[in-house]
């Protein structure tokens, strides 16, 4: 019998794109994993293909997504779904070359730029991260009516809490809507890879083949023993595992024997670490050392570093760019979430150009770009979570160790575990049993969290055309969630969830639609026979149906209505509760009959707008409560409403994510207390349990600090933030800010006498959230508009009285000098911000000449001519 096809020409693929992966990318070959999987690939069948990083996932991507492209017509289209932004752009890169090579068009979707709207309307192929995409289907659904491909790239990560659910709800809905699209999933090797591609209805391709054999070893009191290998052999022979050895290095600082060894051997370390502080201090310390060597070794990488160090992305606004500096100029880089997007592409390309000797970095690195190692080390198998040191799952673990071992450079791969303890032996023992021998944890549904299932059930209803309680049921049904829990508990979930978004206004119940047909009840019997979501008997219900004297009613029996219609999800308690509060509480529901699967539900002005802005519909009602109150305070005059106030409010809303109140900043009398006292009669929302509530305190005042044009080099020293969390945190508050004036506007709960009122509110909301995005007080907002100038060059101009575009237009030659003596300016420069101004003058000039009406001689009343209103 034949095995699989290996030559890339005889696949059958377009001749183009054969021609192009031979001459361009020089493969005339695919490994065995590939070969295996592209019979399924090619003939349009779903495939979930679980094989190691390195092997060859993106490829067998790129042939399905070319060879469906190349069967339809000029409209068709193909997406890629990547967990991250910084993949997307590596994707992109890759799939750009392929279009050029196939005359196809494609387009980005990571953001909300102009330009990249239009590419995603006019592509072939879409590269975009997940919430992408969830954004796009809930406004653009005629933009999937020409899919016929889809990847999921990384589809492990749908066990991840915060991205999961997303990509698990755009499959089923991709599948829901172009049921005849191919889906191919790419994945590490997870524990229930059979149950994924069951739910996908999918072939599975499973495989341990690397290109590079890749090593595990312990390493622990300077003793490294490797204890298994992953190759193309698919035997394992252990005679193929190298002999132990031990190291040399120093007591005080043991991994610096691997990093020792590393240049010995020219290796590059990519070593994993619990914290961004270890990162940090790990970077340093192997930094002055890995110097040292240099100098002696080879002066001429060590000059090469420094100059990378000096063009360093910020290097002289923040000390954490210090740091990096200095440990990059040594040799060594760290990478985490706390950096600046620039900074983190500058020490990935220093370590991928192989000028940096070692690279230390937190565990997301390993799910985010491809960065490759001779030799990754494992430092810490803990982290700190829920109050408690937890050891990282196993699956996380492989995904950092499957770093090691570079394609075409490297013949094996270098995956060590650092062992800590006083008995050395016995840990590594241990070690090596859970984390290269042990079975890797299953993938398990997300969706139930109830952010996940509240915002997409919000969606489903508002956007996704499912009305009826049968449709939802069963869309939700067809969720890998849906797979795996049982259907009475999972219809329990929905309903609490559809009452809680009925009460708080986002949904309303039309009524029951007498001409609805549920067409797949008859084809979805269980196994007991039991028709799926036609059951109207709750589960509760089932033994009780039974005791004499009891009898069920499909129809709700009429009882005093309750004085309460407060919502349990907005009255969080810590501790304990009253008896009497547990109906209100959790899974402590009172049993009400459900209703029928024809009851119609319709979304809000409020529901809709929630999904538009991609809010959790609790972040929402959040702003909504603040909002009232901010009104009702200017209406009664008797408190204040301030921009600080406004901007606690965002931060208590699940979509943003809080600061870390530490424990300086608990002590009675630390600044941030200080702030949480001074500012209690402005806060719009109750400020919860003390933690939190100075959490959200220290969130919100480092947002306020940043409109006052604090430096990033301040909120470090002050408030402990590093770069990377002041700018996503900006990020969040302008969002969170344009959603509350949208949550305002449609709120429909006060008159008209006071919309005066509501238009300052939002006016505020609109200044503040203008003052967030560019980082100033008020009086730059008419300068940082203008491109080219920043908040710092615009108080710069402003120290000169440059306050107004009109200003800069007619500054005279003495200003101008005045402004090219400051440091970073330049003739150029200046030049380019006058032209900017006089452009946006120029238009400013021609809309208020667009607006401006005519007056029309037969308008003009005549002497004595009575107005309407008289």
């Amino acid at each position: 019998m034949e095995g699989p096809i290996t030559d890339v020409s005889a696949l059958g693929m377009p001749k183009e794109f054969s021609d192009f992966l031979q001459h361009q990318w020089g493969i005339t070959n695919l490994h065995p994993p590939q070969a295996e999987a592209a019979s399924s690939i090619l003939s349009g069948r779903n495939t979930l293909v679980a094989i190691p990083t390195a092997s060859g996932k993106s490829l067998l991507a790129y042939m399905a997504m070319v060879q469906r492209l190349s069967e339809g017509h000029k409209q068709s289209k193909a997406i890629y779904i990547v967990p991250l932004k910084a993949l997307a752009m590596e994707k992109y890169e890759d799939l750009s070359q392929i279009a050029k090579a196939m005359d196809l068009k494609i387009g980005l979707g990571i953001g909300d730029a102009t330009a990249e709207a239009k590419n995603i309307d006019d592509c072939n192929i879409l590269v975009c991260t997940s919430e992408k995409l969830d954004s796009l289907l809930r406004h653009k659904a005629e933009l999937v009516t020409n899919l016929t491909c889809v990847v999921a790239d990384e589809f492990h990560l749908m066990n991840d809490s915060t991205r999961g659910p997303t990509l698990e709800i755009n499959l089923t809905r991709l599948r829901h809507i172009r049921p005849d699209a191919q889906l191919i999933a790419l994945s590490a090797t997870v524990g229930n890879c059979q149950a994924l591609a069951d739910w996908l209805d999918a072939d599975l391709v499973q495989s341990d083949w690397r290109p590079v054999a890749l090593e595990y070893a312990t390493f622990h009191d300077f003793h490294v023993e490797p204890r298994k290998i992953q190759s193309s052999n698919t035997n394992h022979d252990p005679s193929e595992l190298s002999p132990p050895r031990t190291l040399e290095g120093l007591k005080s600082h043991p991994v610096w024997s691997v990093v020792s060894d590393g240049l010995d051997t020219k290796s590059q370390v990519l070593m994993f670490v619990g914290t961004r502080r270890s990162a940090q201090s790990e970077a340093k310390n192997l930094a002055k050392r890995v110097r040292k060597r240099l100098l002696k070794e080879d002066p001429e990488r060590l000059e090469r570093l420094r100059e990378v160090a000096d063009r360093l992305e910020g290097r002289s606004q923040s000390s954490l760019a210090e740091q990096l500096v200095h440990s990059m100029s040594g040799g060594v880089g760290f990478h985490h979430a706390g950096l600046t997007s620039g900074q983190r592409k500058e020490v990935e390309k220093a370590f991928k150009s192989g000028l940096l000797v070692a690279l230390t970095a937190t565990p997301t690195l390993a799910a985010g770009v491809n960065l490759p190692a001779r030799r990754v080390l494992v430092r810490d198998l803990k982290r700190w979570d829920d109050g408690m040191s937890r050891p990282l799952p196993v699956m996380e673990v492989r995904q950092m160790l499957g770093r090691a071992g570079r394609p075409k450079y490297d013949t094996r791969g270098e995956a060590w575990v650092y062992c800590k303890g006083t008995d050395g032996w016995e840990v590594a023992d241990s070690v090596s049993d859970r984390y290269f021998f042990g079975p890797i944890e299953d993938i398990t549904s997300k969706l139930a969290n109830e952010p996940a299932m509240r915002m997409h059930l919000l969606a489903s209803i508002a956007t996704g055309g499912l009305v009826h309680k049968g449709s939802i049921e069963h869309f939700f049904s067809s969720t890998f969630l849906g797979s795996t829990m049982a259907p009475s508990q999972l219809r329990e979930r929905l309903n609490t969830m559809l009452d809680w978004l009925v009460e708080e206004r986002f949904v309303r119940k039309v009524g029951v639609d007498e001409h609805f047909t549920a067409h797949w009840l008859n084809n979805n019997l269980d196994s007991q026979g039991e028709e799926a979501w036609d059951d109207s008997l709750p589960a509760w219900a089932t033994p009780a149906q039974e005791t004499v004297g009891v009898q069920w009613s499909a129809s709700p029996i009429a009882s005093p209505k309750s004085n309460s219609h407060r919502s349990a999800h907005l009255n969080p308690s810590l501790g304990f509760a009253p008896a009497t509060s547990l109906s209100n509480t959790g899974g402590w529901v009172q049993p009400s009959a459900e209703e029928p699967h024809n009851m119609k539900y319709q979304a809000t002005q409020m529901g809709e707008r929630v999904t538009q802005l991609y809010l959790d519909p609790l972040s929402a009602s959040i702003l909504r409560t603040g909002l009232r109150r901010a009104v009702r305070r200017m209406v009664r005059a008797d408190r204040p409403v301030t921009d600080f106030g406004l901007l606690h409010l965002a931060v208590t809303t699940p979509d943003f994510n809080s600061l870390w109140a530490k424990t300086a900043d608990m002590e009675a009398n630390s600044p941030v207390w200080l702030k949480a006292n001074s500012t209690e009669e402005e806060l719009l929302v109750d400020p919860g349990y003390a933690e939190a509530m100075l959490s959200n305190v220290k969130s919100a005042w480092m947002v306020e600090e940043w409109t006052e044009e604090a430096t990033i080099r301040d909120l470090e020293s002050r408030l402990d933030v590093s770069p990377g969390d002041v700018h996503h945190r900006v990020d969040l508050m302008g969002w969170l800010l344009a959603g509350a004036q949208h949550v305002l506007m449609a709120d429909d709960v006060f008159s008209d006498e006071h919309m005066h009122i509501i238009s300052e509110i939002v006016q505020q909301i609109s200044v503040l959230q203008q003052r967030v995005r560019h980082g100033c007080k008020p009086d730059l907002l008419q300068l940082v508009n203008i491109r080219h100038v920043g908040r710092q060059r615009a108080r710069e101009m402003a120290s000169l009285g440059l306050r107004q575009p009109n200003d800069v237009a007619a500054m005279s030659s003495k200003t101008k000098n005045a402004l090219l003596s400051l440091r970073g300016w330049g003739p150029m420069l200046l030049d380019k911000i006058i032209v900017e101004v006089e452009r946006v003058l120029r238009k400013s000039s021609t809309d208020s000449v667009q607006q401006q009406p005519m007056v029309r001689d037969d308008d003009v009343p005549l002497e004595g001519e009575r107005s309407e209103d008289g």
